[in-house]
């Protein structure tokens, strides 16, 4: 009976270790153009808490940083990589505290015309690399 019990929890965690490396990265790729400088700079000291906890507390949170275009000073984009969909970003990213402080700061800039928003979602391919261990 033991030995049926450690022959199951090993082939559960492979199970699990399998799972893990066959589900996709799920990538977002979120556009900001501001309308202002200051809205920008609006945008940057809310985003700021919120990446700052995102690196100390997300493990399953792979990449996540706002990047400023080099060829329109109003325009950002955030890029943003989970382990997966499910857990890492709809679980745990979009219901901590965090997120749900900034999240209503941008749709405030948005509400009042200070940024348009667009984004686009997708599943890591497995051709190429994103990350480099």
């Amino acid at each position: 009976l033991l030995l049926a019990l450690l022959v199951f929890v090993l082939l559960s965690s492979q199970m699990a270790e399998l799972q893990k490396s066959t589900t996709p990265v799920f990538t977002l790729l979120v556009t900001l153009t501001f309308t202002t400088e200051e809205a920008l700079e609006t945008f940057k000291t809310a985003f700021q808490p919120l990446a700052d906890y995102v690196r100390e507390n997300e493990p399953g949170t792979r990449s996540y940083e706002a990047l400023l275009s080099d060829k329109d000073p109003l325009k950002v984009l955030i890029l943003e990589r989970y382990r997966n969909k499910e857990v890492a970003y709809l679980e745990t990213h979009k219901s901590s505290e965090p997120f749900l402080t900034f999240r209503p700061k941008l749709k405030a800039l948005q509400d009042a015309g200070l940024v348009t928003i667009d984004g686009e979602s997708f599943l890591d391919s497995n051709i190429g690399f994103g990350d480099r261990a």
